[in-house]
């Protein structure tokens, strides 16, 4: 990942991620009372929504950084040259 982008996901998105875990293991835990799941069957499960989690997470974040840079490139582009590059 871009520095950049790892700096501004984790000083942004890290907490919003830490929330979306704590709903995932609320989800689960529900999962497990209505499916009996196996510990193995759990882990599994847990592993799957964290692998997504993160990856959409991550995809989202940048996707989020890369519109904004596009909706402000008329303020960057009116910048004088000395500070535009």
């Amino acid at each position: 990942m871009n520095t950049t982008y790892e700096w501004l996901y984790e000083n942004y998105a890290f907490d919003l991620q830490k929330n979306l875990e704590a709903s995932e293991e609320d989800a689960i835990e529900r999962l497990s009372h209505i499916i009996p799941l196996t510990d193995n069957h759990r882990l599994n499960l847990v592993d799957c929504l964290a692998d997504l989690r993160y990856h959409c997470g991550v995809e989202s974040f940048a996707l989020g950084v890369q519109l904004g840079l596009r909706l402000t490139s008329d303020f960057w582009a009116e910048l004088p040259e000395s500070t535009a590059s």
